[in-house]
């Protein structure tokens, strides 16, 4: 009866090991990602929409042309305001999304208060592309 019970206690180790790697796994599959979503929205912010375009993946561009992307991105600051202040409430992994290839996504929402808007809702889908991850979805709402 010994035994059994050292060897339940063996397991507990590598149980809580594999825990743990998982959860470093994920945040640093997060921190990527959102270092990516930061580096595009700050594009955004300084109205660089070339550069966030340019940055984005090709599942982006290859669904609208960058002087479309671009103009749109424009009137919706011009609606919207400069962002004021930003705070990120949700990351979420998906290895799906309607309407593009399957593979790992993440869907990162901020709130965000704006000059004109004191509530609105930044959201990005993100695609890991090999080793980067890249916006593939950009909205406010």
């Amino acid at each position: 009866m010994r035994g059994g019970h050292y060897e339940k206690m063996g397991l507990i180790p590598v149980f809580l090991l594999c825990c743990l790697t998982s959860v470093a796994t994920a945040e640093l599959f997060s921190s990527a990602a959102l270092l990516s979503a930061e580096s595009f929205i700050s594009s955004i912010d300084k109205s660089d929409f070339s550069t966030a375009y340019d940055s984005a993946s090709t599942v982006l561009q290859l669904q609208s042309p960058q002087d479309q992307w671009v103009r749109e991105q424009g009137l919706s600051f011009q609606l919207l305001g400069k962002a004021q202040e930003r705070q990120l409430k949700t990351v979420r992994a998906r290895d799906s999304y309607p309407g593009l290839p399957d593979g790992n996504y993440l869907i990162v929402c901020y709130q965000t208060r704006t000059e004109y808007k004191d509530e609105a809702i930044e959201v990005l889908l993100l695609r890991e592309q090999g080793p980067l991850w890249q916006v593939c979805k950009y909205s406010i709402r």
